[in-house]
């Protein structure tokens, strides 16, 4: 395989870490600064570029003459172009060094990003951190952070730097990067072919991006900063001064805590952190204390219960959110380049930017968002007394369609408790699919949290849901709390045992494959190179990393695992060491984590399918795809999702599937 791969280092007037990739490549004041490129893979004389571009003398403008036609060899010949985080590096390309520079066009497919290869790895994202995990011989050149600062940026009187000798550093640290990026292509396990394809559908999904109705969010965001203005005046109030701001928490901590609280408050409020024990006001104890007060359980004094009422109010996030779409937001009030390919190891995308993923599920219908849309623009004060609420519930519906267009979203139903028992391959697992094909062919029936909530002696629908959504990956009386908190359902802890010892007694299955999830990956360690089953996947140690094969054939990884006195191990990619620590933080591969894993990784695996059919989708939510068609052709749009969503490929052969379709004219729930 042959690669050529490119770094660019660049300048402009546009904020990147606020406008994100898209907007910052796309604006007429980026310029590149520099290019290095160089080939990788199998070729007998491998050539490298480097070349300034800001201030190009004749030897750079040869090499760039060299590169070019190079370039368009690679092109032509199919060879695949490189890049660490890759999308930023062909946004510059497509914008910038095709029209400034006369650079030719290079194919959408031919691109390649060694970061996504680094996220199927189960490895650090990041240039620096995954050469520092890997032990590289190239390292990321840390004075690129002062060189960005100088050269990058313009100063407080909108002008640039341009001394020569920085952007020679800046030429090298470019020349770093490259070398760095090439260890990584060359020392961990490429893309599949399947794996760059579903790289490739995500992109195309960035590049189509995703509408916002701008003139709501501009007033959305004129509003939370009235709110959260008020928030803070109250909050100044009520605590005599000493707090200003709803994002003091250590000063409201204290303030609290001061007065006496009820034991009951205290209690809810303590955790322990890394062995520590913590006072914490998150949203989750927050909302405890709140609830617990309405219902009369804590006897909380009216000054504290507001300060705390307050604080929740003004840590809603739509602020920052209204004004994120603002920020990203390009001509055509699209914003792009919103989803990430495998963010997270179970190979499952992840949302960045505007956080779509996060967005409230319990949102405003389109009613109510028609009767607050022309209210907020007008600059009528809402009433409510929950306006930062309000406004968290209208962000999903702040997302619109095209004129002429509508969205037809998607949502398979419970996938993950449906997933789970497929993979064990087991009699129990078995009839648990059954009840599921039973509720498909008749909807009038019980759905499985009502059923599980009545095997628990309770008609709360509610409970039956922190039932199935918490136990079925190991959990018991903690997982359970913890989740219950998410849906307010507030059990006694003899409660709690009573239905976690139930639902393992009714779901026998569940456990025995949980302990074949751990036994075969413990024994694929115990000897290298073969392979163990359970269920429908299998684990093989290659002497470096624990690899697990779901029954599409996706491998998930476990890098630098290790079994020592029983307890298996692995590195984990999203945390990080101290700057002094060579070894690389790891986390434990226990049971109920592996079958988290492969339940939710074969699920991802199912939407990664339909999105490689589809190519209207503009925006996916764990397991909802979203298309953006014509109105007209609504129906016939909504017949093929519903259809590709509720067939199962040849590899899920016997899991059932259910993906109800609506139309929306805004995206909701």
């Amino acid at each position: 395989m042959k690669f050529l791969i490119i770094d660019f280092e660049t300048r402009s007037r546009v904020d990147l870490k606020r406008a994100g990739t898209d907007r910052y490549c796309a604006d007429p004041s980026t310029e590149i600064l520099c290019m290095v490129a160089t080939e990788a893979g199998n070729f007998s004389s491998p050539r490298t570029w480097v070349c300034n571009l800001l201030k190009p003398t004749d030897d750079d403008l040869d090499v760039l003459g060299d590169f070019r036609d190079a370039a368009q060899y690679h092109a032509i010949a199919g060879y695949l172009f490189a890049a660490h985080n890759a999308r930023f590096d062909q946004q510059i390309w497509e914008y910038v060094a095709v029209n400034d520079w006369g650079f030719s066009e290079v194919p959408a497919d031919s691109w390649y990003c060694t970061s996504a290869q680094m996220r199927v790895n189960a490895l650090p994202a990041n240039l620096d951190d995954a050469t520092r995990a890997l032990n590289a011989e190239h390292r990321k050149d840390h004075a690129g952070q002062s060189l960005i600062r100088k050269l990058s940026m313009p100063n407080e009187m909108g002008q640039f730097n341009e001394d020569p000798a920085l952007l020679v550093q800046m030429a090298a640290y470019c020349a770093a990067d490259v070398a760095a990026t090439k260890d990584l292509l060359n020392n961990t396990r490429l893309m599949t072919p399947t794996e760059h394809a579903d790289w490739l559908a995500n992109e195309r999904i960035n590049d189509r991006g995703i509408r916002i109705d701008r003139s709501f969010a501009e007033a959305a965001t004129r509003q939370a900063a009235t709110e959260t203005a008020a928030i803070g005046a109250e909050l100044s109030s009520l605590t005599g001064g000493v707090v200003t701001k709803h994002t003091q928490n250590q000063r409201i901590k204290k303030w609290l805590l001061a007065r006496n609280p009820p034991d009951m408050m205290v209690k809810l409020m303590t955790v322990f952190k890394d062995g520590q024990q913590k006072q914490s006001l998150a949203s989750d104890i927050r909302t405890q204390i709140l609830n617990r007060a309405d219902a009369n359980e804590i006897d909380l004094a009216p000054e504290l219960y507001n300060v705390i009422a307050a604080l929740d109010e003004g840590n809603k996030s739509s602020v920052a959110k209204y004004q994120r779409m603002l920020d990203r937001a390009e001509v055509d009030d699209r914003v792009r380049g919103s989803f990430m390919y495998a963010g997270a190891s179970t190979i499952r995308y992840t949302s960045r930017g505007l956080q779509l993923h996060n967005f409230k599920r319990d949102c405003l219908p389109v009613a109510e968002m028609d009767t607050l849309r022309p209210m907020l623009i007008n600059g009528a004060a809402l009433s409510q007394s929950a306006v930062l609420e309000t406004l968290a519930k209208a962000l999903r519906p702040t997302l619109i369609p095209d004129d002429g267009n509508v969205f037809v979203v998607a949502d398979w139903k419970s996938i993950e408790n449906r997933a789970l028992p497929w993979l064990s391959d087991s009699e129990g697992g078995e009839k648990k699919l059954d009840m599921f094909r039973e509720i498909d062919a008749d909807p009038t029936l019980h759905d499985m949290y009502a059923r599980a909530a009545k095997d628990a002696g309770t008609d709360d629908r509610q409970v039956g849901k922190v039932i199935e959504l918490s136990l079925g990956f190991g959990g018991a009386n903690g997982a359970f709390s913890s989740m219950a908190k998410n849906y307010g359902v507030y059990l006694p802890d003899h409660q709690v045992s009573r239905i976690v010892k139930a639902w393992r007694l009714s779901n026998k299955w569940a456990e025995t494959f949980w302990n074949e999830l751990e036994k075969a990956a413990k024994n694929a360690m115990r000897s290298p190179g073969s392979v163990h089953e359970a269920g429908r996947v299998s684990y093989l140690f290659n002497g470096d990393s624990l690899l697990c094969e779901l029954p599409c054939g996706q491998l998930l990884t476990y890098p630098k695992a290790r079994l020592q006195q029983g307890e298996l191990t692995a590195l984990k990619a999203n945390w990080k060491p101290s700057p002094d620590d060579d070894e690389w933080p790891r986390y434990s591969l226990w049971r109920g984590l592996l079958a988290e894993n492969v339940t939710q990784a074969t699920c991802a695996s199912l939407l990664r399918q339909v999105i490689r059919q589809i190519d209207s989708v503009v925006l996916h939510c764990h397991d909802e795809i979203a298309l953006e068609v014509s109105a007209v052709e609504a129906e016939d749009w909504c017949a093929l999702l519903n259809k590709t969503m509720e067939t199962a490929p040849a590899w899920a052969t016997g899991l059932p599937l259910s993906a109800p379709v609506q139309i929306m004219t805004r995206y909701g729930k």
